[in-house]
């Protein structure tokens, strides 16, 4: 059965003849004919076994909605719970007296807090999307399949996603999880930089994909977190966010792998995990409280509490 359609809203429409509990995938095939697979996030190669978040924005369509609620998340506001603090940090440029009628432009960082209603998250739904074989042809499929009345909320959403990226998608009844070779599995939602000391001009160099998406107002401020984490305590690897993990720089050290995120949350993430482990979380695992051991907002004592986490391995979360 394929959809095509803008956006669905009720399952039981396009589902009239399949029986509660129908196991179902949800693919696109002849994917030569689609435009905007780099885009999404795949290799030009489109080879079997790539797999990755969808980028913000990607879809064939006009809106960015499904594809951004699949990456961020949502929120819901609850003035029950009164009001929270939260805090952001921008750059001013100001002329400084150097003496003898000379002056000197610096840039300064000011971190600003202001009060807003509490919300509460709602978390990224971070359906994938990969390529597999079927007949002697490549397809992509979503990373996860559902089972119809269980997954229903789940299912809706990846049905909008494709249908948001493709303006079309095929219903499949069948289990081809044996057309995956785990082997061949390469997930494209990170990029590794070449290991080994990396001065910040380079490293700026590196992450000119990411720097670029940010609020220029914001952007002296990002660097200098990152080159402060990076020159100060020299990681092992660092690697950055591609697709829908755009916006994030990450570091390796021996304990820990701190993720520095530069558009959604505006924090600091500190996993305990090595970058084997961390590369498999999903966008909803990376934003879930219960898997980092700490997370560190930008304010004025961030730099303190890294320094803290260094010299302690302990850090508090507040």
């Amino acid at each position: 059965m394929i959809i095509n359609k803008t956006r669905i809203n009720k399952l039981e429409t396009q589902f009239k003849d399949i029986d509660e509990g129908t196991n179902i995938i949800i693919s696109v095939s002849d994917i030569d004919i689609f435009d905007n697979l780099n885009k999404i996030g795949f290799t030009e190669n489109l080879d079997i076994g790539e797999q990755v978040l969808p980028a913000i924005g990607s879809g064939l369509g006009k809106y960015s909605t499904i594809t951004k609620f699949n990456s961020e998340g949502s929120y819901i506001k609850r003035p029950d719970l009164g009001k929270e603090t939260k805090y952001y940090q921008r750059q001013f440029k100001r002329n400084e007296w150097r003496g003898r009628g000379r002056t000197e432009e610096v840039v300064d960082i000011r971190t600003f807090s202001y009060e807003r209603i509490c919300r509460e998250p709602i978390a990224p739904p971070s359906i994938e999307l990969k390529i597999v074989e079927k007949e002697g042809r490549k397809i992509i499929i979503a990373s996860e399949k559902f089972s119809y009345k269980k997954d229903d909320e789940l299912l809706k959403h990846t049905i909008n996603l494709f249908l948001e990226l493709f303006k079309e998608c095929e219903i499949l009844h069948e289990d081809l999880s044996k057309l995956i070779d785990l082997k061949n599995l390469k997930r494209l939602n990170w990029e590794i930089l070449p290991k080994g000391e990396m001065p910040w001009e380079k490293l700026k160099e590196h992450l000119k994909p990411v720097l670029e998406q940010t609020k220029k107002t914001k952007r002296t401020a990002d660097e200098n977190r990152i080159q402060y984490i990076n020159d100060t305590y020299n990681p092992t690897t660092v690697f950055y966010g591609k697709a829908g993990f755009n916006g994030y720089v990450g570091f390796v050290f021996k304990e820990f792998t701190i993720l520095e995120s530069l558009i959604y949350g505006n924090a600091i993430y500190v996993f305990d995990k090595n970058w084997l482990e961390f590369s498999k979380l999903t966008k909803k695992e990376i934003l879930d409280e219960n898997l980092h051991m700490a997370r560190i907002i930008h304010d004025n004592s961030w730099k303190n509490k890294v320094r803290m986490l260094f010299e302690n391995n302990n850090l508090n979360q507040n």
